[in-house]
């Protein structure tokens, strides 16, 4: 309590690996409820470990991140969602088909295993990736 009690604006990483520190910063929240004071950041849900004794109801809001992009995996900026908004929705012409498109879509958008150098080595990531997942969470 005393170390969360002392904290004006915080950015925890990995909360989950110490869910007794949510009752605290729920204490906390209570007490000085200016938004956001606390990024809680991590790759579990909080709501699902077993640690965990309260929902933090209204006290928190859940940013799910998806992996990257296309347009962001090869340093290109897009338009879309202006373009959407602007009803202009013609877009460029350029379009990846056939074993160019099945390559980048097999590479997948995760930053880890894009840092893999081989077709294998991001296979090999993408199982334990899914193993631990479904192992853990199941």
């Amino acid at each position: 309590m005393g170390f969360v009690r002392g904290l004006d604006w915080a950015t925890i990483d990995e909360v989950q690996r110490a869910p007794e520190l949510l009752l605290a910063i729920k204490k906390t929240v209570d007490e000085d409820y200016r938004l956001g004071r606390f990024l809680l950041t991590g790759s579990a849900n909080l709501m699902t470990l077993p640690r965990v004794a309260d929902s933090l109801a209204s006290r928190i809001e859940t940013l799910r991140l998806l992996p990257l992009a296309h347009a962001e995996i090869i340093g290109q900026g897009t338009s879309f969602l202006e373009r959407l908004f602007a009803a202009e929705l013609q877009g460029t012409r350029e379009v990846t088909i056939g074993d160019d498109l099945v390559r980048i879509v097999l590479a997948g958008g995760f930053p880890e295993a894009l840092a893999r150098e081989s077709e294998r080595r991001r296979h090999i990531w993408a199982r334990s990736w899914l193993t631990s997942v479904l192992t853990r969470d199941l």
